[in-house]
C-alpha cells in the first residue's frame, strides 16, 4: 500500500467489533502518517474508543481497562469479557486504580448532564455497575487516582484525585465515604501518588508552578481568568513541578522542580525514590522524598541519533523495584531502565501511543494500554472510516528476558527509522546548489520560502476530479468550478496525490506545522477547560523543541508571519459581506486589524495589520493586505527568507442563513491563493522563491484513500511542471523541505525521519509567472433565509445556526460534513460510505463547553 505504514497487531482473525465486545485483533489496520511502523508485542485486545487506563485485578489473569466510555474486566488469558460497565462519561487521564483492600477498581469519570459542564467524580465498580464515592469533585477533567493501603489514625482511608482544569487536589475518604476537602496544586495537575498510610501525597503539575512576581508569563487560554504560566524567551512553558501535600492539613508543603510536562509518577516508598515522567523533556526525574530534591534525571535517549519527541507518558516498577518501565508515546515503545542508574536496557514495541502501564501481582506480566492503539475505525451508520472513531488497545506480555528484549529493541529501532545511518554527514560548501539539498546547510538557489496554511479539506473533496491523479470524482464537493486556481496550480506545477495532514484537527495540525511535533497536553488532550491551542494561546501546548521561526531567527534568517498561530479575532459574521463590498471597491484595509501574539518572538515578526483566524473575514481581503506588503518589500528590495500566511475561509460556515455559502467561501479562499501566488510569481523575488500550500487537517471531508489525505501544492521556478508526484508525504515532509532549503536543523524525531519533497523539484528553473483565475462562483453568494427552506435543508440550516464558527473545529465535524455534502451535492444525494480516516493519531472532537474559551 503506497499511502503509508501499517499497524500490525496479530494474525488472529478478527470478529466484528462493538462497544460491548472488544476484540483480539483488527483486519483493517491503519496508515501511520509519521512514517513509523507499528509491531506491538504481547497478546492484544482492541476497543472502541481511546484507552485511558489499565490495571491488574486480583490476579495476573484479571485485567481492568478504561476505554471509550466503558470499564471492562477481562480474563485476558482466556479472552473473556468478565464485566462490561458503562461509565456514562469519559475516564480521567490514567484515572484507573485497583483497590486491593476492597478488591475493586476505582475510576475517575467526567460525566455531563444535559446543558451543564462535565462533573468529575470518583467511582467504584461493583455488581455490574459503578457507584459514586463522596459526590462531585469538580468540573471538566480529572487525572489519575491514588489510593492509600491502610487507614490513618482517624480511621480514614484516603484517595486523592487531581482536578486538571481547576488546579486542585480532591481528597476523598473511602470509609465514610465523603469528600474531605480540596488542596491547591500547581498548574494543570496530572498524576498523584499517596503514602501507604495516607498521610502524604505527591502531585505532578503539567503546567508547572504558580507564577511569582517578576516571572515572564503568558496566559493558558484566552479567558480573563486564564492561569498565567511561567514561560521562557520563546513563549514556551518553562517549568514542571511536583507538589508534596500533608493530607492531615490539606496543605502543600514542598514544590519540587522536575522536567517539562511532568505527568505519570511511581513511588518506591521504601527506598524514598519518586520517579516522574517528563513528557516534554524526554526524561524521568528521580526525587528523593526524604530530602524533597531531584537527585537524578534519566534522559530517555534510546537511539544512536538524539531526537526530541520520545514523550514519556507512563511508568511502572518491577516487583523487585530494580527495573523501571517507561511508556514512550512518541516512539510507540516501552523503555526498560535500570531503576537505580537509569541505563536503558532495551525497548519493547507497542501499539500507537502507549499511555498506561501495569505490572501483574506476581511480577511476571506487563500490561500496556495504548491511547490510539490500532488507529481509527468505522462509524456504524453509515459504515465508513471516520477521523474520530478511535480504537485504543491493550497488550499483555511476559516480562522479557535479555534475548527477547534485544529482539524487541531491534524492532523498535527499525519501526522508528532510527538506524545510525539516519544521521546526515556534515555539510560541505563545495556541493552544487540544489533546490532541496540532501543535507541541511548545503546550498540552495532558493532564498525565500512562503508557507500558506488553509483549513480542513480532503484531497478528493477538491482534486478528486483531476484525472491524472489518484482521485475519486464521486466525492468532489469543491471542484474546478469552485477552486480553479488550486486546480491550475496542481496541473501547471506538481500534483501531490499522496500527501497527508498529520493532525486530526486544528489544535493538532498547527502544532505539526509550526513545531513538527505534538505534546501530550494536546494529544490526550489536557487543555479542556483552558484553551483550544490552534492559535498560540496556551504555552503549555508547545513542544520544548520550539517553533520553525525560532530556528530561522537563530540562523539570522528573516521571518514574517501573517495570521498563523495568532489568537482568533472575534468578528460578527455579518461583517463578512461588508468586507467583501469594500474589497470589490479596491479597499486595501491598511489599518483595519490589529493582531498580536502572546508568544514574544512571534509578536516581533508578526504582520500586525493582518487578521487572525476568523471566518467572518474574507481571504481576498487578507490577500489584499499581503500584496500591499509585498509591494513594500519590492520597493525596499528586501523579502523575508520565511513567510507564513494563514488563509482560513475554506473552513466555511455551514448553511447558516445569511452567511456566505460554502462554495462562495471556498472560492474566496481559492481566489486569495491565486492572487497571492500571482503576485509572488510576478515579483522580483520569484527567481529565488518556493511557495508551499497545505491544509492544517482534513477532518471536514471524506476521501477514498484516507481521511488524512489532503490538498497540498509546491509552486516555484524550481518546481517540476505538469508532474504527478505520488511519493508518500505528510505535514512533516513539507516542514523538513523548508528546513533543508533554508539550512535549518530538524525540530523533532518526526521531521528527522520524514520524506522530503525533492522529488517535486528540478534543478533547472522555469521563470514563467502564474496568472490567477477568477472563480465562476460568486464570492457574494449567501445561504437562503430560513423561511424559504423546507425539510432536510431547513434542518441543516437550523443546525448550522447553532454552531460556532469563530473557533476552528468548534462545529461538530461529522454533522457539519453531512450538511455541506448535501448542500453541495443535493439533499437527496446519499452520503458516501467512504473512508473518512484510516488513522487519526492526533484527533479529538470536543464540544464547545470543553473548550471553555469564554
Amino acid at each position: 500500500m503506497r499511502a503509508g505504514h501499517l499497524i500490525l497487531l496479530c494474525a488472529i482473525a478478527a470478529a466484528a467489533q462493538t462497544a460491548d465486545r472488544p476484540i483480539r485483533a483488527v483486519t483493517d489496520p491503519g496508515v501511520v502518517t509519521t512514517r513509523q511502523a507499528i509491531t506491538p508485542a504481547g497478546v492484544p485486545t482492541v476497543f472502541q474508543g481511546r484507552v485511558y487506563g489499565v490495571a491488574f485485578g486480583k490476579n495476573s489473569a484479571d485485567l481492568w481497562v478504561a476505554a471509550g466510555t466503558r470499564l471492562y474486566q477481562l480474563d485476558w488469558k482466556s479472552n473473556r469479557v468478565q464485566a462490561n460497565i458503562s461509565l456514562e462519561g469519559t475516564p480521567g487521564l490514567q484515572g484507573l486504580r485497583f483497590d486491593a483492600a476492597l478488591g475493586r477498581p476505582l475510576v475517575v469519570v467526567a460525566k455531563r448532564a444535559t446543558g451543564s459542564r462535565a462533573q468529575v467524580g470518583l467511582y467504584g465498580a461493583e455488581a455490574g455497575g459503578i457507584s459514586a464515592i463522596g459526590g462531585p469533585l469538580g468540573e471538566l477533567l480529572g487525572g489519575s487516582v491514588a489510593v492509600a493501603e491502610s487507614n490513618d489514625a482517624s480511621g480514614r482511608r484516603l484517595a486523592v484525585v487531581p482536578l486538571t482544569a481547576k488546579n486542585q487536589l480532591a481528597v476523598v475518604d473511602l470509609v465514610r465515604p465523603a469528600v474531605i476537602g480540596m488542596a491547591p496544586t500547581g498548574i494543570a495537575p496530572f498524576a498523584a501518588v499517596i503514602a501507604r498510610s495516607g498521610n502524604i501525597a505527591f502531585v505532578s503539575n503539567w503546567g508547572g508552578r504558580t507564577a511569582k512576581p517578576g516571572d515572564r508569563t503568558a496566559p493558558a487560554g484566552t479567558a480573563a481568568s486564564a492561569d498565567p504560566v511561567v514561560i521562557d524567551e520563546r513563549g514556551i512553558a518553562a517549568t514542571g513541578t511536583v507538589t508534596r501535600f500533608d493530607l492531615k492539613t490539606l496543605q502543600p508543603t514542598h514544590t519540587i522542580a522536575a522536567g517539562l510536562h511532568p505527568t505519570a509518577m511511581v513511588w518506591d516508598e521504601a527506598a524514598q525514590r519518586l520517579y516522574v515522567a517528563n513528557g516534554n523533556s524526554d526524561s524521568v526525574s528521580v526525587v528523593d522524598t526524604s530530602k524533597m530534591t531531584v537527585i537524578r534525571t534519566f534522559p530517555i535517549e534510546p537511539f544512536a541519533v538524539k531526537a526530541r519527541g520520545i514523550a514519556p507518558t507512563a511508568l511502572a516498577l518491577s516487583s523487585d523495584r530494580r527495573t523501571l518501565y517507561v511508556a514512550c508515546g512518541g516512539i510507540n515503545a516501552i523503555a526498560v531502565l535500570n531503576a537505580h542508574s537509569g541505563e536503558i536496557q532495551g525497548l519493547i514495541p507497542t501499539a500507537w501511543y502507549p499511555n498506561a502501564l501495569a505490572v501483574s501481582p506476581d511480577g511476571d506480566w506487563l500490561a500496556v494500554g495504548s491511547l490510539l492503539g490500532a488507529g481509527s475505525g468505522w462509524r456504524d451508520a453509515p459504515s465508513k472510516r471516520y477521523v474520530h472513531a478511535d480504537r485504543g488497545s491493550i497488550a499483555v506480555l511476559p516480562v522479557p528476558d535479555r534475548a527477547q528484549l534485544a529482539s524487541y529493541t531491534a524492532a523498535v529501532v527499525v519501526n522508528n527509522r532510527m538506524q545510525a545511518s539516519v544521521a546526515a554527514p556534515a555539510p560541505s560548501a563545495a556541493i552544487k546548489p540544489e533546490p532541496v539539498p540532501a543535507r541541511s546547510g548545503d546550498p540552495s538557489p532558493i532564498e525565500h520560502v512562503v508557507l500558506i496554511v488553509k483549513e480542513n479539506r480532503s484531497y478528493d473533496q477538491v482534486f478528486g476530479d483531476i484525472q491524472k491523479g489518484n482521485g475519486d470524482p464521486s466525492l468532489v464537493m469543491f471542484g474546478r468550478d469552485v477552486t480553479p486556481n488550486q486546480h491550475k496550480l496542481a496541473e501547471e506545477f506538481v500534483l501531490l496525490d499522496n500527501f497527508f495532514a498529520t493532525g486530526g484537527n486544528s489544535a493538532d495540525g498547527h502544532q505539526w506545522i509550526t513545531q513538527a511535533n505534538e505534546t501530550d497536553y494536546c494529544l490526550w488532550p489536557g487543555y479542556a477547560g483552558r484553551s483550544y491551542p490552534y492559535d498560540g494561546s496556551d504555552p503549555i501546548a508547545y513542544s520544548k523543541g520550539g517553533f520553525l521561526w525560532d530556528y530561522a531567527l537563530a540562523l539570522n534568517k528573516s521571518v514574517r508571519v501573517y495570521g498563523e498561530y495568532v489568537p482568533g479575532a472575534r468578528v460578527p459574521p455579518e461583517r463578512r459581506r461588508d468586507y467583501l463590498e469594500r474589497w470589490r471597491k479596491g479597499d486595501e484595509f491598511p489599518n483595519e486589524w490589529k493582531a498580536s501574539s502572546p508568544i514574544p518572538p512571534l509578536d516581533k515578526i508578526l504582520a500586525h495589520n493582518f487578521p487572525a483566524f476568523s471566518t467572518s473575514i474574507p481571504d481576498v481581503a487578507r490577500a489584499r493586505v499581503f500584496l500591499a506588503d509585498l509591494r513594500r518589500m519590492e520597493q525596499e528590495n528586501s523579502m523575508p527568507n520565511l513567510i507564513l500566511v494563514q488563509l482560513p475561509s475554506d473552513h466555511t460556515r455551514g448553511t447558516n442563513p445569511g452567511d456566505s455559502t460554502a462554495k462562495a467561501m471556498v472560492a474566496d479562499n481559492d481566489y486569495a491563493v491565486g492572487q497571492i501566488v500571482e503576485g509572488l510569481s510576478k515579483s522580483k523575488f520569484w527567481p529565488k522563491m518556493a511557495i508551499f500550500i497545505e491544509e492544517d487537517d482534513a477532518q471536514n471531508g471524506v476521501d477514498h484513500v484516507d481521511g488524512h489525505r489532503t490538498v497540498a501544492l509546491a509552486v516555484s521556478p524550481f518546481a517540476r511542471r505538469g508532474y504527478v508526484d505520488s511519493t508518500f508525504y505528510s505535514t512533516q515532509s513539507m516542514v523538513k523541505t523548508i528546513e533543508l532549503i533554508l539550512g535549518l536543523p530538524t525540530m523533532s524525531l518526526f521531521d528527522l525521519i520524514a520524506e522530503d519533497m525533492r522529488q517535486s523539484f528540478q534543478s533547472q528553473p522555469d521563470l514563467s509567472s502564474y496568472h490567477a483565475v477568477e472563480p465562476v462562483i460568486s464570492l457574494f453568494d449567501q445561504n437562503p433565509p430560513l423561511k424559504s427552506l423546507k425539510g432536510s435543508a431547513r434542518e441543516g440550516a437550523i443546525a448550522s445556526s447553532h454552531m460556532r464558527f469563530d473557533i476552528p473545529d468548534a462545529a461538530p465535524a461529522e454533522k457539519l460534513n453531512r450538511i455541506l455534502w448535501h448542500d453541495v451535492r443535493g439533499w437527496n444525494a446519499p452520503y458516501p460510505a467512504r473512508r473518512s480516516a484510516v488513522f487519526a493519531p492526533l484527533a479529538i472532537d470536543l464540544d464547545d463547553e470543553d473548550r471553555d474559551r469564554k
